[in-house]
């Protein structure tokens, strides 16, 4: 694994879900959710209407481009209200158009946003502006729930205080980006391809699985699960594991949802053949005391692995691919990976072709921190090759 994502994230100072699990009723509400609505493209097209409001409060008219910035109510807010702080209930966009077209289609990128990615200037900078400059195509940028004016005001920097947090956050992200697909379909714009690097990637390819048509996914540094990420991965160090244990031990309750979790994840996969969750399930041969490397050396602060295996149930139950519906069309999802990526292990996980039949992996040969820097060619070319392969193949007659 790549020394520069070792060394990097020695010099962070996030600390993340100081606050606990976020009570034992509200993630058994989130698990409720994300099985009967979010995680079911059928169930989330009651968010898809023509005439959900979305507000467009200010243009800026450029040489070459036009820029709106807009707004609506997340959807999220009105399945669990008591979930959403009030900054976060308003999702906020920036719209970056062409003036000018490369073809009778109106390409549009959505841009999720990784890891620490506050407001829009990078996505813009990085990944919107070449892809207008270069190649005519428009991107739509959304500012992250818990990030920038929708961070709480409890919250410091991109530190979650909640692990039902970064649910949440899924939860918003998969509604609103359905709603403005939705709304850019009306408004004459499209195809669409989903990207987003590191977490945004991930978010990108939840929020293609709600999408009842052809859409282009380009995940970036992302994989099939984020249950690495946060027990295995270089950001599991960023894990504040002594306040989860004492949380989980508060209340009986976690434990009887990390055992029904698991029993209900081992039951799936007796239905699942080739697509089995690997987590701390009964037939697992993972050896995750073997794997796990962020055990301090220190007795006093090993964390017990009983709260990693919370931590892992949790993650596969909410962010696992293998629970959301198949996109419409594999062929068009193109995963860029790194391949000495220390936050984003693949080990032990299923793969993304394993799930999702068809799709492609491409890697390239740098860690995940070098490739956030150095790599940004190398995404926009893939999001480009999407996109035309998706017009040819489902828009060229139109």
């Amino acid at each position: 694994m790549s020394k520069i994502d070792q060394y990097y994230r020695k010099f962070m100072l996030s600390r993340f879900y100081q606050g606990g699990w976020g009570s034992y009723e509200y993630l058994s509400k989130i698990v409720e959710y994300r099985r009967n609505i979010v995680g079911r493209r059928e169930t989330c097209e009651q968010f898809l209407t023509d005439d959900y409001p979305v507000k467009i409060e200010k243009e800026i008219k450029l040489k070459e481009s036009t820029i709106l910035e807009g707004s609506f109510i997340s959807p999220f807010t009105h399945l669990i209200p008591e979930l959403m702080p009030e900054e976060l209930r308003n999702c906020r966009f920036q719209f970056l158009i062409p003036k000018n077209w490369n073809s009778r289609h109106k390409p549009v990128v959505l841009h999720f946003a990784g890891t620490g990615d506050h407001k829009y200037w990078r996505r813009r900078v990085f990944l919107a502006n070449p892809l207008l400059e270069q190649n005519k195509v428009a991107s739509i940028i959304i500012e992250n729930p818990y990030y920038g004016l929708r961070k709480p005001k409890n919250q410091e920097r991109s530190n979650l205080i909640y692990v039902r947090d970064l649910f949440v956050m899924g939860g918003c992200l998969v509604t609103e980006g359905a709603v403005l697909m939705r709304w850019c379909e009306k408004n004459g714009f499209g195809p669409f391809i989903l990207t987003g690097l590191s977490m945004g990637g991930h978010m990108a390819s939840l929020t293609a699985t709600v999408w009842s048509k052809p859409v282009g996914l380009v995940p970036c540094l992302s994989w099939s699960t984020a249950a690495t990420v946060f027990t295995r991965g270089v950001l599991s160090k960023a894990v504040d594991w002594q306040n989860l244990e004492r949380d989980y031990y508060s209340d009986s309750n976690y434990r009887d949802l990390k055992e029904h979790l698991k029993w209900l994840h081992a039951e799936e996969n007796k239905e699942r053949k080739r697509k089995k969750i690997s987590s701390f399930i009964p037939e697992s041969n993972i050896d995750y005391d073997t794997l796990t490397n962020f055990n301090y050396s220190d007795p006093k602060k090993k964390v017990k692995m009983e709260i990693v295996e919370f931590m892992h149930v949790l993650m596969d139950e909410c962010t696992h691919l293998v629970n959301y519906d198949v996109p419409v069309d594999t062929n068009l999802i193109n995963v860029v990976a790194a391949k000495d990526d220390a936050y984003v292990l693949r080990d032990g996980v299923n793969s993304i072709e394993s799930i999702w039949p068809g799709s492609r992996v491409d890697y390239v040969e740098r860690g995940h921190v070098s490739a956030f820097v150095l790599s940004l060619a190398t995404f926009r070319n893939t999001i480009m090759d999407t996109m035309n392969k998706m017009i040819e193949k489902h828009y060229s007659f139109n």
